[in-house]
């Protein structure tokens, strides 16, 4: 795809993000005040679904999935790249596992498959989920998106819950919390099988999006000028840090060390774990969602922490909503070697 000379600069400086190369500012998008709504699942009959249903392969309205019913964002806002890539909820990961899942118009969630934790060990077998019918759906999404950017823009990942994610699903939080405790083996052989699911999902899906402009862009719309993963550890909320470090990091490092550039997902709520994911040279980049909406603020908690990121010398994204002043003084407050806000206007402000 032949670019012009301000797309060639935007994605020099996108580069330089991940080296923290100089940087006059940070890349900075400026979007309007956040608006929640609820959404209704397109199904393949060719209706919508708002009460929790369940979801089988065949249900699955790919085109209006990844938003080919409405007209396609602009490429570009700010400084930051969008792609084209599923506008409503997924639970991929889960689907793989067997979990039941329910589609609504909230979110899509998944049941757990049930079982003890020695006995989930023992059956959960890769080959069986790589045999699953939802990967064939996964595949057909990933093409139509490939078919639907003609090369014009990035495909964005498929979201793929990551490990510590995965055995909550799969388990049942309760029951992932006593393993821990009482049948700390019997749970690493689970989740070292589910890492060696994750690594070939994870490498199939990449190998089905061509590069765009020799790169990927994140879901968080940072462009990488090589393989890129977007990675997510939600469900660490459930530890202390020392129980995560003792039976879940070393299944993330060994997802992250499989790919060039990643972007690592933490909620505000989360940031409990961020000096776990700093000790990772694997961790290139720690994106952080300010969750705002939670009516939990802790503005100088969350500013420590991104100066703690940038102190490991990672990269940092910030998504979430920030007034001018907070807008202004986040800015300053942080170097801008390395760092993109997606900044949403508070409901009082126009962006």
């Amino acid at each position: 795809m032949a670019i012009n000379l301000g797309l060639e600069t935007l994605l020099d400086r996108h580069s330089s993000f991940w080296g923290r190369g100089p940087a006059g500012r940070p890349l900075l998008t400026r979007m309007p005040p956040y608006q929640w709504a609820r959404k209704p699942y397109p199904i393949s009959s060719g209706g919508y679904v708002a009460e929790p249903s369940p979801l089988m392969p065949g249900d699955v309205d790919v085109e209006r999935l990844i938003g080919l019913d409405r007209p396609p964002p602009d490429l570009t806002v700010g400084d930051l790249i969008w792609s084209i890539g599923c506008v409503y909820p997924q639970a991929w990961m889960e689907s793989l596992l067997g979990c039941p899942i329910l589609a609504s118009d909230v979110s899509v969630t998944a049941k757990p498959k049930g079982g003890d934790v020695p006995a989930a060990a023992a059956v959960f077998s890769v080959e069986e989920a790589l045999a699953s019918p939802w990967l064939r759906v996964m595949d057909t999404v990933l093409d139509r998106a490939v078919a639907a950017a003609g090369g014009a823009r990035s495909v964005q990942q498929l979201h793929l819950r990551g490990i510590i994610d995965m055995l909550a699903a799969y388990l049942g939080e309760e029951r992932l919390c006593l393993a821990a405790h009482d049948c700390p083996d019997e749970l690493a052989l689970l989740a070292d099988r589910l890492t060696e699911l994750y690594i070939a999902v994870a490498r199939r899906c990449l190998s089905s999006r061509p590069t765009w402009c020799d790169g990927y862009v994140s879901v968080w719309r940072v462009y990488a000028p090589g393989p890129l993963l977007d990675y997510q550890i939600d469900a660490s909320n459930l530890f202390s840090p020392k129980m995560y470090q003792q039976h879940f990091l070393t299944y993330d490092r060994r997802v992250l060390r499989e790919f060039p550039y990643s972007v690592t997902h933490l909620h505000a709520t989360g940031l409990h774990q961020l000096d776990n994911l700093l000790a990772l040279p694997e961790a290139r980049a720690i994106q952080i969602n300010l969750d705002r909406e939670t009516g939990v603020w802790d503005k100088t908690g969350v500013l420590a922490c991104c100066r703690r990121v940038q102190a490991q010398e990672k990269s940092l994204i910030i998504t979430g909503e920030l007034d001018d002043d907070e807008l202004a003084e986040f800015i300053a407050a942080l170097d801008p070697r390395g760092l993109a806000l997606c900044a949403y206007a508070s409901a009082t402000e126009k962006a």
